[in-house]
């Protein structure tokens, strides 16, 4: 499956055969996106690889027509070192670690459905990140847990992955 484009060069996802205009980004959600990814990054240096944007085929896990495009996702080399080259630009697994960074046009259902999508075909954990309040809900195996921006984030399904909270909104107050 090849994602579509609009004629504006937006991307559609497409979640069990729904398919779903990629939400405009604003410079808030910009700035948010790129420090996380930064953040994650850092962190899992040596694991695996993080990236924006990227798209992951979902459908080729559960058979569904899905294809999501997490804000940031972060995947273990060991598990992209499994995929045949022509499958790596656009993984046909689900990403080790997504995020799905808030803008004011966001469906909440809709980014709740790709939450379990996530979960159910094998993500480890998803990031639920909101540069309005500056928090960070994880969600995993263990269940949810919220980070305000004055806490360090860590989780035991990952504990590579540690950093503060306010880091990954650094600067978003400019464009408040």
């Amino acid at each position: 499956m090849q994602v579509e484009l609009i004629s504006d060069g937006t991307s559609l996802e497409i979640l069990n055969g729904e398919r779903r205009r990629k939400v405009s980004r604003r410079s808030s959600h910009s700035v948010v996106q790129s420090l996380l990814s930064a953040l994650i990054q850092r962190c899992g240096s040596g694991i695996g690889i993080a990236g924006t944007e990227w798209d992951f085929r979902l459908g080729a896990v559960d058979g569904s027509v899905t294809l999501l495009v997490p804000d940031v996702a972060f995947l273990r080399f060991d598990r992209l070192a499994t995929l045949p080259r022509g499958d790596r630009e656009r993984p046909t697994i689900a990403p080790d670690i997504a995020a799905e960074v808030w803008s004011p046009s966001n469906d909440r259902a809709f980014v709740e459905s790709k939450i379990r999508k996530y979960l159910a075909c094998g993500t480890t954990l998803v990031l639920d990140v909101d540069p309005r309040t500056r928090t960070i809900v994880a969600i995993d195996a263990d269940g949810t847990q919220r980070f305000a921006r004055d806490e360090a984030f860590e989780r035991a399904g990952v504990p590579w992955l540690r950093f503060p909270v306010a880091d990954a909104f650094a600067g978003v107050e400019y464009f408040e």
